[in-house]
């Protein structure tokens, strides 16, 4: 496509990208979340390791305490919930810019197969939580996992 004199829709596409972002900013950025209470989800990487037959489920939670988070496994879903807490909340504050989620979270992931709970790992480190879920034959009601943290004594 003709870039910039020669291209009749160039303004047109430059504004089609700003009104976009706008958008974003505004509807799924935090004010978002804010109309919707306050909570977020962590982003998730879930997959399948065939050699050691387990389900992994890697979530993104920078600046969360593992004492924070609660894992519970109920059929065969797996829930993560927790919270961040903003570490300077005191004052009056003027954002110029706001991208980082505080408060509450909760995701629900649907597991493909059932899950041996009595033998799931869950580990934190440098921000990462990793489960690692190995599969089973027996379903089970709900359990809570245990989390912890790499690296540290």
């Amino acid at each position: 496509m003709k870039r910039g004199k020669d291209n009749p829709f160039a303004e047109f596409e430059r504004l089609t990208t700003e009104i976009e972002e706008m958008f974003f900013r505004f509807y799924g950025g935090p004010r978002l979340r804010m109309m919707r209470g306050g909570t977020f989800q962590p982003l998730a990487d879930v997959y399948y390791v065939k050699d050691t037959q387990q389900v992994i489920v890697k979530l993104e939670i920078p600046g969360i305490s593992p004492d924070d988070v609660q894992l519970t496994l109920q059929d065969k879903a797996l829930i993560i919930e927790g919270r961040r807490l903003d570490p300077h909340q005191e004052g009056e504050k003027v954002y110029q810019q706001m991208e980082i989620d505080y408060g509450e979270f909760k995701r629900k992931i649907m597991l493909p197969v059932s899950v041996d709970v009595q033998n799931a790992t869950a580990d934190y480190r440098d921000g990462f939580l990793t489960i690692e879920l190995p599969l089973s034959t027996k379903t089970v009601s709900a359990v809570r996992v245990s989390i912890t943290q790499k690296g540290k004594k």
